[in-house]
């Protein structure tokens, strides 16, 4: 028997982040904050670093190597060497693997966080080897729940720029309860565009006063059999 593994939307987190833990010079680090109850290194879930501005290339490699996520652990660090002084990076956390064309190859990549370059080492040792990005540096696949009626939920969803859901197989899917890794979905809906934010319309039969939660999926979408491991955020209703 397989155990079912519930998310605890209201304790914990409801998007997966990613933010600065430190910056110099020479090195980066992030830390990730995931949703309840996943788990990365069995979800192939990576972060990767790119030289580029405040965007992801979502089919160009990494400036390094991809680093995988090990172990169960919803919380972690992550650093990568750096030339500050010279280049622009921009970070971001995959819950899912690489995908195969025609997806963008880095597609599940739904966090983000940007580190300009910085004119000159001074200025790091002058704020003692540490600096705090922008908040606007940051960004977070999310969702926002609309009109809500017995027959029609609206959600906005919103994801990096450059992702393309419809390429890649995203969805929304809706859990009857909390959400869950191994929980059937009540509904599933693909994302029928490439558009980076967008409302959809969940219809379906909602009972008055039941709790459901809509989930994000980076890719995975199938009529039948939805991959449901690349969960990136979720959001809770009451119909």
């Amino acid at each position: 028997m397989s155990e079912h593994t519930e998310l605890s939307t209201e304790a914990g987190l409801n998007q997966t982040t990613l933010v600065l833990k430190q910056v110099t010079a020479d090195v980066i680090t992030v830390e990730y904050n995931l949703l309840p109850d996943t788990n990365p290194g069995s979800y192939s879930n990576y972060i990767a670093i790119w030289q580029n501005y405040d965007n992801i290339p979502y089919n160009q490699a990494p400036t390094d190597p991809p680093k995988p996520i090990e172990g169960s652990s919803q919380r972690g660090t992550v650093s990568f060497p750096v030339s500050l002084t010279q280049n622009n990076y921009i970070i971001g956390y995959s819950v899912g693997p690489e995908l195969a064309t025609p997806s963008q190859k880095y597609g599940n990549v739904c966090s983000t966080v940007y580190v300009p370059r910085i004119p000159t080492a001074k200025a790091l040792t002058e704020s003692g080897g540490h600096l705090e990005s922008e908040p606007s540096d940051y960004f977070f696949t999310g969702l926002t729940v609309g009109a809500v009626s017995g027959d029609v939920v609206t959600v906005k969803y919103s994801i990096p720029p450059n992702c393309q859901p419809k390429t890649n197989n995203a969805y929304l899917g809706v859990f009857k309860g909390a959400a869950g890794y191994n929980l059937a979905l009540e509904r599933a809906v693909a994302i029928k565009n490439n558009d980076e934010s967008a409302w959809v319309a969940i219809t379906g039969k909602f009972l008055a006063g039941k709790r459901y939660t809509i989930a994000y999926f980076m890719s995975g979408y199938s009529d039948t059999t939805p991959v449901l491991t690349r969960m990136a955020a979720t959001v809770p209703f009451t119909a």
